[in-house]
């Protein structure tokens, strides 16, 4: 199977390009399929694995190797070599057993990273307490950010942590026209604006010095009720 690597570490030059991650992705519904074929994009190696024959044959070319496999059962998951990899991601949406079975027999091979998606509250919950690296919950996250954006004039909402969350937004009148260091941002108003980008420019980080004007738009980060409480003041 495609992780394995050539060549003893005594032949390797200093020099060598780092090696492509490789990435099995179990399940390649919408989530799991657009997650593949981002990871290839971005020089991944990725070994995609579904049931469903049309979903194999849709994706055929189109990730490294893809084939069409029962991921419940631990002796295919040796078979494709899956414990190899360097990460795993569970993208299981429709069926919550299948893709809690799945990260069971991954944690048994004690693999160092694992992803997976969970479509509800309960399905995260149970993910995280067998002990899942990552979980992932994109209809719970998506609707948290729609209900920022509809309320308020944040651009865009990202929740970090559990607590913790960046903006972007319009510089407020509150902190336009004087640098950062001297509006003490983060005594003020308890977040840090990281990053601005001016009109017609790319993003650039901030300094204490920054001074912003009205046309800025720039990324706030800290405690996630201190951060939408600055998106108020736009």
């Amino acid at each position: 199977m495609f992780p394995a690597r050539g060549g003893s570490a005594a032949h390797r030059s200093p020099r060598r390009r780092r090696e492509p991650a490789t990435v099995a992705v179990i399940g390649l519904g919408r989530f799991g399929a657009a997650l593949a074929l981002e990871l290839m994009r971005n020089g991944a190696e990725v070994l995609g694995i579904d049931t469903a024959e049309e979903v194999v044959q849709e994706l055929n070319g189109r990730l490294t190797s893809v084939v069409r496999a029962d991921a419940t059962q631990e002796q295919v998951l040796r078979q494709l070599g899956v414990d190899e990899f360097d990460k795993v991601v569970v993208g299981i949406g429709s069926d919550v057993q299948a893709s809690i079975l799945v990260a069971s027999r991954l944690l048994k091979f004690g693999h160092p990273e694992i992803w997976a998606k969970a479509i509800t509250t309960p399905h995260a919950e149970i993910l995280d307490q067998l002990g899942v690296h990552h979980v992932i919950s994109p209809e719970h996250d998506m609707g948290v950010r729609a209900a920022h954006l509809i309320q308020g004039r944040v651009l865009d909402f990202l929740s970090i942590d559990e607590g913790f969350a960046l903006i972007r937004c319009p510089a407020p009148e509150a902190v336009q026209q004087h640098p950062l260091d001297a509006l003490d941002v983060r005594r003020a108003h308890g977040v840090a604006v990281v990053a601005v980008r001016r009109p017609g420019q790319g993003w650039e980080a901030t300094e204490p010095g920054t001074v912003l004007y009205e046309d800025d738009q720039i990324l706030v980060t800290g405690p996630t009720r201190a951060v939408e409480a600055f998106g108020e003041l736009v």
